[in-house]
């Protein structure tokens, strides 16, 4: 796999096929492999002309770890994506976000707009621009209780208790993901994100109780567009059929 070093920090990657270029961005407790790889969308992608570039966020994979909440947060994970794309040398690329991913993503948009064509926010919802109660700065606290236990806690509801089983099934570090869910993940404002003018299309699921609905978000930004999967959840929008192939629709789109 390979891997890049920026300010001593070294970050893994993968990329896969030709064409145009899109850079993936995984959700929280799960790996680019876990969230995009077994989920089918790197087929879904590369048969349709474009080249997938997946990061392993800092804290996952065999990217650097470390215990200190400072070694994350939205401005680090930004900065490794953007060195990233220069690192591969990309002028401008398509863009990918999962639950936590589309944290990292609008951040990009609002603060890197030159270097993205086209955004798909997936799993995500109004709590990006800091509309209660689905903000991920205010519950990611709570994630770092969920990792620290010892067993399967199964006294919490099952869309909590998942993200335990997910950091075991995909073998990540405890200690790092406490310490990432303790770093600094502000919201953008309203007026922030209306300023954001590249074409992005926020995908959510009826049933997310992880992070809710978005669309506020997608009213809010000058050229955005909604889509609400019925009956899916959180989880279950990685491998919708529907998901994959409005992504399609959207990034091919004139």
């Amino acid at each position: 796999m390979p891997k890049f070093t920026t300010n001593k920090v070294t970050i893994s990657y993968e990329v896969h096929g030709k064409g145009k270029p899109i850079v993936l961005l995984h959700g929280g407790a799960v790996d680019f492999n876990y969230n995009y790889v077994q989920t089918g969308w790197i087929e879904t992608l590369t048969e349709n002309g474009f080249q997938v570039i997946g990061i392993n966020f800092r804290g996952y994979h065999e990217s650097d770890k470390s215990n200190d909440p400072k070694f994350y947060g939205t401005e680090n994970f930004s900065n490794d994506v953007i060195n990233l794309i220069k690192h591969l040398k990309f002028s401008k690329v398509f863009l990918l976000g999962y639950s936590m991913g589309t944290l990292i993503a609008f951040d990009l948009l609002y603060r890197y707009p030159g270097y993205f064509s086209k955004a798909i926010l997936i799993a995500t919802g109004n709590g990006l621009i800091g509309i209660p109660p689905y903000i991920l700065e205010n519950l990611l606290p709570g994630f770092a209780k969920i990792f620290s236990y010892e067993s399967y806690p199964s006294h919490l509801p099952k869309h909590l208790s998942a993200y335990w089983n997910f950091i075991n099934e995909v073998g990540l570090d405890k200690e790092s993901m406490i310490a990432l869910s303790l770093g600094k993940y502000p919201s953008l404002t309203v007026e922030n994100a209306s300023k954001i003018e590249i074409p992005t299309l926020i995908i959510s699921g009826e049933l997310d109780l992880v992070l809710g609905k978005g669309e506020k978000v997608a009213k809010t930004l000058p050229n955005g567009e909604y889509l609400e999967i019925k009956g899916a959840n959180h989880f279950a929008l990685a491998t919708e059929k529907k998901v994959h192939e409005s992504t399609i629709k959207f990034l091919i789109a004139e």
